[in-house]
C-alpha cells in the first residue's frame, strides 16, 4: 500500500468525524439551497458521512479501486432518488461535506513548513478527486433509479426512456 505524505491530516479527520458529521449537519439544516434535508433525513445521511469520514483514508488512498467508490456512491444516489430528495440537493450535501472537511482541516491544523504545505495540498488533491468520483456515481445511481421508476410506473422500455437518458446513459445493463 502506498502511503499518503498527509497521513497525519486523515488521521486528524478521522479521529475527529463527529465534529465534522455535526458541522456538516448543522450547515445543511441551515442551507437555503437544502430545504428537503431535515432532521430526520440527515439522521439517515450522518451515518453514511460518518462511514466515508472515519474510512477516509482508505477511500483517498492510492489502491483504493474506483469501482469501490462507484458501488458505494450509485448505490447512495439511488438511495436519494426513493427517498425523494432532488438530485441537485443530494450533489450541494456532497460539496458541503467535502467543505466541512476542509475547512476542519484548514482551522485545526498548524501547518508552519513546506513540508506541512505539501501535506495540505497532497490531501486537497486525493479528496477532490474522490468527492469528483463520488459525485459522477452519486448522479448514475440516481438516475439510473429513476429510469428504472419511470420504467415500472409508466410501463416504459428502453427505447422510450432512451429519448430522456440517451443511449449507453447507464452501464449496469
Amino acid at each position: 500500500m502506498l502511503h499518503l505524505i498527509s497521513d497525519k491530516l486523515v488521521d486528524l479527520v478521522e479521529k475527529n468525524t463527529d465534529v465534522i458529521v455535526q458541522r456538516w449537519m448543522d450547515r445543511l439544516l441551515s442551507d437555503p439551497a437544502t430545504t428537503s434535508f431535515s432532521e430526520e433525513v440527515l439522521q439517515k445521511f450522518s451515518g453514511r458521512a460518518r462511514m466515508v469520514i472515519t474510512e477516509l483514508g482508505q477511500w483517498i488512498g492510492y489502491d483504493t479501486p474506483k469501482e469501490d467508490v462507484g458501488r458505494q456512491f450509485a448505490d447512495e444516489g439511488a438511495g436519494l432518488f426513493r427517498m425523494k430528495i432532488p438530485l441537485c440537493e443530494g450533489i450541494r450535501a456532497l460539496v458541503l461535506l467535502k467543505r466541512s472537511i476542509w475547512l476542519f482541516v484548514m482551522f485545526e491544523s498548524n501547518f508552519e513548513s513546506a513540508l506541512e504545505l505539501n501535506q495540505m495540498r497532497e490531501l486537497n488533491d486525493r479528496v477532490v478527486l474522490f468527492f469528483d468520483r463520488a459525485k459522477y456515481y452519486f448522479i448514475r445511481g440516481y438516475m439510473e433509479e429513476m429510469n428504472r421508476t419511470m420504467k415500472e410506473l409508466w410501463d416504459l422500455n428502453d427505447t422510450d426512456t432512451e429519448k430522456i437518458f440517451f443511449k449507453k446513459s447507464f452501464y449496469n445493463k
